[in-house]
């Protein structure tokens, strides 16, 4: 048994319903991808399409061809701004409307709208136009991981293809095509077309699980306060990459921070105050750090950074930096100006074979050197030595909190 044209297009319409009623309860858990919600609606959107489609010739044309058309191809359209969504583009709704208005004013060319075969094919290279569209955009997605993105983008862009295909059918057809008749290329094409509806709705759904999953992963190993790694997390990527570093032969230096009298800070002008300088903090030191250096939040106002390769020659320079890095930072109340916050910082270059602990246990000593000599300075931890070098930052006239 060969299913006629109309048949699949009546058979499209539960299909859609079905992935975009699924997609909308799975965006509706968090409420955090509006691409998703966008792809649901723009399946939903479809179903009534489908439905007129499938009803040619059993109701007005004007209902079965202008306005299904037109449905449809708004529902692509928002296709379209979902998609560019997933990449983090905006699209204005003239974008989405575009397609549907081309073919509203198709519908008033009688040599387009009142022949099959041309009707056809304007609408077939419309939807080709904005699958193309889709598949391109699905390259560009930041959203789920990069193989499922490609393997969604082929999967849109080989219907891109069978809609070309269809066009093409219909041009070079010697007799005229109508989708009520038992067309069987015809027929193949929108049959593929209802594959690639079910088999996108999955795809969608595992961009977005995927995307979850990586939030929760991210969540789980960072500190929300400062955007730092908590502490588990620093300790373990930074056991393997130093463990990478020895057996690459690459150098690694630990830098230990805490901020000066944090305590009185917090006792002066309060825990908000104090975690407002804390996320300042992370914030500076985030753009301050070079690629690839792990930046972890250890304790209330503790952090380590480890750089490893080629970045390990400024790190004395960065260090001296982050002494500094918050200058005057707390707004003193009643107007009467601001205060200095400064860190100090512990150095310690690994050697050949050193463990993370031994190595913080170093960069620690060096921390506490530097808060004992003055605070807001770098002590450098040299090796099988209780105390370390010291670097003075020359950060002026330094306002330090009691306590």
């Amino acid at each position: 048994m060969v299913l006629d044209s109309l048949t699949i297009l009546f058979a499209l319409a539960p299909l859609s319903l079905m992935v975009g009623v699924v997609l909308y309860l799975v965006w509706l858990r968090q409420r955090a991808e509006p691409g998703l919600r966008l792809w649901a609606l723009s399946l939903m959107l479809r179903v009534p399409a489908f439905l007129l489609l499938s009803a040619r010739g059993q109701i007005p044309d004007v209902w079965s061809i202008a306005v299904a058309n037109g449905i449809l191809l708004v529902g692509v359209g928002l296709g379209v701004k979902a998609t560019r969504s997933f990449g983090r583009r905006a699209t204005p709704m003239v974008a989405v409307l575009l397609p549907c208005t081309i073919w509203g004013v198709l519908c008033f060319i009688p040599g387009i709208y009142d022949n099959d075969q041309n009707r056809l094919i304007a609408v077939t290279l419309l939807q080709a136009t904005c699958s193309g569209i889709i598949a391109f955009e699905f390259t560009r997605s930041v959203v789920g991981g990069r193989k499922v993105c490609l393997a969604l983008a082929g999967l849109i862009g080989a219907m891109t293809l069978v809609q070309l295909v269809r066009a093409g059918i219909a041009a070079m057809s010697s007799e005229p095509i109508v989708l009520a008749a038992n067309n069987a290329p015809l027929a193949a094409t929108i049959y593929l077309q209802l594959i690639a509806v079910f088999l996108g709705g999955l795809f969608a759904a595992t961009i977005f699980l995927d995307a979850q999953l990586k939030d929760l992963r991210r969540q789980a190993s960072e500190d929300s306060l400062t955007g730092a790694l908590n502490r588990e997390a620093f300790q373990s990527r930074s056991e393997a990459a130093l463990v990478q570093a020895h057996q690459d032969g690459a150098e690694a230096v630990l830098l230990a921070i805490d901020l000066d009298r944090f305590k009185a800070l917090n006792d002066i002008f309060g825990h908000g105050e104090g975690d407002r300088v804390l996320a300042l903090f992370g914030e500076r030191l985030r753009g301050l750090l070079p690629e690839g250096a792990l930046f972890g939040r250890i304790g209330g106002d503790e952090f380590a950074v480890l750089v490893v390769g080629e970045a390990t020659r400024q790190a004395t320079g960065m260090a001296a930096k982050i002494c500094g890095l918050l200058g005057r930072s707390i707004r003193e109340p009643e107007h009467r100006g601001t205060r200095v916050v400064t860190a100090s910082v512990g150095l310690a270059r690994a050697e050949a074979g050193e463990s993370l602990a031994m190595l913080m246990a170093r960069a620690d000593a060096a921390l506490y050197d530097a808060k004992r000599d003055g605070r807001g300075r770098v002590s450098i931890a040299e090796v099988q030595t209780s105390r370390g070098d010291v670097i003075i930052g020359d950060f002026g006239n330094l306002q330090s909190l009691p306590g």
